[in-house]
């Protein structure tokens, strides 16, 4: 047995072992799409289950059973990637199968404080490989759970974004807590059929050009907090709009806005510069015909929306929402259409201080992964912050709020501290604007 440890948490592992498909698996080799070939890296996520006295299970026992079972239907995560003459890479299915780690903590979940605050010991929660290993020798999936005192376990969940994005994971999550509560197989089956989408397809949905955005000058280290708003504070904002422009908006688009205006203004970027908002969209509804709902290769674009500072802070939520509305339906229609038109925010060179970008992990069905011990209570994106040709990028991510705050939206932001306080006082500005104004509507 290793032991691996901090000053905050002691995780032993009991035993790491390889878990292959319950049944024989096929023996071939299934190609990427050109936007899984660019999707590098390994995703991770950590879910938080209470303990229950109701339910006497082992968890570490069950779900490698039940991920046993998975990897019949996901065979793929059981093979390895290999590269390819051209320099793309193709999954070769092996039927191998997937890392699984039994661990256990030396104390109990409500220890560990505040669990969306950063705690370099997480990692302990997780399987990730090395930054620098041989792609061809990783395995695509890993598992761990980790049992605490309580009772309670925490799930980390490391895979190649290669072979998956979000929402699948999402899917496959669902699946292996189906299996463990006794259903024969996924309700949503999984679909390969990387075909479906084409080189042309990544050109329209990865469409925004990172080199329009000047290299980053970061002195200061990201730090990751969360705050929640709950859902009467949405409908009050939505009505107060809706009095301006009788037009219907989203949640997540009203929730976008506020944080890009107070993300700009917390900032202090001059009015005469440009400030934009990245974020992601899931295109699977948006293919001729639709991708079928078990797809679970990567679909996600990312779309821009771009605004002059000085517009965008004097036009209030409302006009911010628009910006964010019109955005997301030119990039439908311009996906749709099979149009190559780049949108004019691609002519303009823009400061990275005044890029933000945001994800809505609310729809991958994270929060609904229930193994019979109740939905997970908390959820944790590891390795969020965004690095690649952007350097290193001020992320929000939207997620569920954990039970005891089970309505609205929890934003889990990642930025340099000294713009914590100016933000969320700039939130709670905003806010506090549109809730007194209905107060003082009904005097």
């Amino acid at each position: 047995m290793a032991n691996a440890g901090s000053s905050d948490l002691e995780v032993e592992i009991i035993e790491r072992v390889v878990v292959a498909p319950c049944l024989p698996s096929p023996r071939t080799i299934l190609p990427l799409s050109a936007i899984d070939n660019r999707v590098r890296g390994f995703g991770n996520v950590l879910l938080f289950y209470n303990g229950s006295s109701s339910v006497s299970a082992d968890p570490a026992k069950i779900i490698r059973e039940a991920l046993s079972k998975m990897l019949v239907y996901y065979f793929p995560f059981a093979g390895r990637l290999r590269n390819k003459e051209n320099g793309d890479l193709e999954v070769e299915c092996t039927g191998e199968g997937a890392v699984f780690v039994e661990a256990m903590a030396d104390t109990d979940l409500s220890s560990l404080g505040d669990l969306d605050a950063h705690n370099p010991s997480f990692h302990q929660l997780s399987v990730s490989p090395p930054v620098d290993s041989d792609i061809e020798g990783l395995h695509l999936a890993a598992l761990q759970v980790t049992r605490f005192t309580c009772g309670g376990f925490v799930l980390g969940v490391s895979l190649n974004q290669s072979v998956c994005d979000g929402k699948g994971l999402g899917n496959f999550l669902k699946g292996v807590a189906e299996m463990v509560r006794g259903k024969d197989k996924p309700s949503i089956e999984p679909v390969w059929n990387r075909e479906m989408v084409k080189f042309e397809d990544y050109t329209r949905l990865q469409f925004y050009h990172h080199e329009f955005i000047q290299p980053p000058l970061i002195d200061e280290k990201i730090v990751q907090k969360s705050l929640v708003i709950n859902l009467e504070t949405i409908n009050i904002i939505k009505r107060c709009i809706m009095e301006e422009y009788t037009k219907f908006f989203s949640t997540f688009e009203i929730v976008a806005a506020m944080v890009w205006l107070a993300r700009t203004k917390a900032f202090k970027i001059p009015h005469s510069e440009n400030a934009e908002l990245l974020f992601t969209m899931d295109m699977r509804e948006s293919f001729n015909p639709p991708l079928p709902k078990g797809y679970y290769g990567n679909v996600m674009g990312i779309v821009c929306a771009l605004d002059n500072v000085k517009h965008l802070l004097s036009g209030s939520i409302l006009r911010a929402a628009m910006v964010i509305q019109k955005s997301r339906f030119f990039f439908t229609e311009n996906f749709r259409l099979r149009s190559m038109t780049q949108p004019s925010a691609l002519t303009v060179k823009i400061k990275h201080k005044n890029v933000v970008a945001c994800s809505d992990w609310r729809q991958y069905g994270y929060d609904e992964v229930d193994f019979g011990w109740g939905n997970a209570v908390n959820i944790i994106p590891m390795q969020i912050l965004w690095e690649n040709e952007l350097g290193l990028v001020n992320f929000f991510t939207f997620l569920q709020p954990t039970l005891n705050k089970l309505d609205g939206i929890k934003i889990l932001m990642f930025m340099p501290p000294s713009k914590v306080k100016h933000f969320e006082y700039e939130m709670e500005s905003i806010i506090r604007k549109y809730v007194t104004k209905v107060c003082n509507s009904k005097l």
